[in-house]
């Protein structure tokens, strides 16, 4: 499933400023050095709106539900039903905006090119110019790249997504370190990388947060910093510059930049078509990372990233039946990158997946079915059969 949740969490934006002008002296400042660095034309001030944290949790919540691609409580059932997630799903929608709600300060807010800032205690507690680096780096990225444009863009390939948004928060942490460092920073990015890592391992998940969300919420700023602390380090700007504009199209070319090149596609024609009285709910593309996670439910960890990492293109269909919604249905096809890693894959998720997808079709474990040949392979987890021709 899609990483939908793009508000960077990892950062905390400093706001001492008044209502009239909410933009306060240290990011204009911090500004001209991002701009500097990331050679960004001037003038580069995005402008500051200023909102309280009632006025937040609003503003957050109509964000989410115009990143997803259907209605939230569709979403979180949808991930419910394909067990990455557990729970009811208005009560995790109610957890993550409180969670979100406490810990955002402010955000770069691409549609608007504007930053938002939270009008609280807490960010006026904070001090100094760089803890508006991190922000202002994906305004740059608008500017230049139009990357996080191009993130709520691509809503029909979540794989894609959370590989293209992790390039996006990687880079703006490593202008952060970078200039928090001085002379590039160069003696402190190792360090730093290691203790991204360390402190990413020991976050838990909030009282109400599914784990997948955590989970999902680091993805991005430990690989995605790794993959462009990486092409720092080989060529400088200029190939951070090509990683922005050309993001890994998915999270196994994010996570195996040296391999092959997998090709990552299945076309949605190549999953059955939505039968007679079923409603298609979301067709997506799972990915290595999503992959991977929900192995991981029932295997170790290991186990499931190895399996995972075989990952050379899937796409999910979940359908529901019209005329009793708790009927569910997916149909879940993949592709590997040779037989043997399709043979692994296979072996690992159907000793995985029959518990995880216990809820799929309202309660009992639904049939499954599996179907191989070659590199792919093909699920089918309570899925209707043909109606007889008449």
């Amino acid at each position: 499933m899609r990483r939908k949740y793009s508000i960077a969490l990892a950062v905390a934006l400093a706001a001492a400023a008044a209502a009239a002008a909410p933009c306060p002296t240290a990011l204009t400042e911090i500004a001209g050095r991002v701009a500097g660095l990331r050679q960004v034309p001037p003038p580069f001030t995005p402008p500051c709106r200023l909102v309280s944290q009632e006025e937040l949790r609003a503003l957050l919540d109509r964000k989410l539900r115009r990143d997803l691609p259907i209605a939230p409580n569709l979403y979180l059932e949808s991930l419910v039903r394909t067990g990455f997630i557990e729970g009811d799903p208005g009560a995790v929608w109610d957890h993550l905006l409180a969670f979100y709600t406490s810990q955002v300060l402010g955000f770069y807010e691409p549609q608007a090119d504007e930053m938002i800032v939270v009008d609280s205690p807490a960010t006026a507690r904070l001090e100094g110019g760089l803890v508006w680096a991190h922000e202002l780096a994906h305004a740059a990225q608008e500017h230049r790249f139009h990357l996080p444009s191009r993130l709520l863009a691509m809503r029909g390939d979540g794989d894609r997504q959370r590989a293209a948004s992790a390039v996006a928060e990687g880079e703006a942490m490593l202008v952060m370190f970078v200039l928090r460092g001085g002379a590039e920073g160069v003696d402190e990015l190792d360090a730093a990388e290691a203790t991204v890592a360390q402190q990413a391992k020991a976050l838990p998940p909030p009282p109400g947060v599914p784990a997948y969300f955590v989970a999902d919420l680091v993805f991005p700023y430990t690989a995605g910093f790794s993959a462009a602390l990486r092409a720092y380090r080989s060529g400088g700007w200029t190939a951070v510059d090509r990683l922005l504009a050309n993001p890994p199209t998915s999270t196994s070319a994010l996570l195996h930049p040296d391999a092959p090149a997998a090709k990552g596609v299945v076309p949605a024609a190549d999953l059955p078509p939505v039968p007679e009285g079923w409603q298609e709910v979301l067709t997506d593309t799972v990915g290595e990372w999503g992959l991977a996670f929900l192995l991981g439910r029932r295997a170790g960890t290991a186990h499931a990233e190895a399996a995972a990492a075989g990952w050379d293109g899937d796409r999910m269909r979940l359908i529901r039946n019209a005329a009793n919604p708790g009927r569910w249905a997916l149909a879940w096809r993949l592709q590997c990158r040779s037989v043997a890693a399709r043979e692994q894959l296979e072996r690992a998720m159907q000793e995985s997946l029959p518990p995880v997808l216990a809820r799929l079709d309202g309660g009992e474990r639904p049939q499954l079915t599996w179907v191989a040949a070659g590199r792919t392979v093909e699920l089918r987890a309570a899925w209707p059969r043909p109606s007889p021709s008449r």
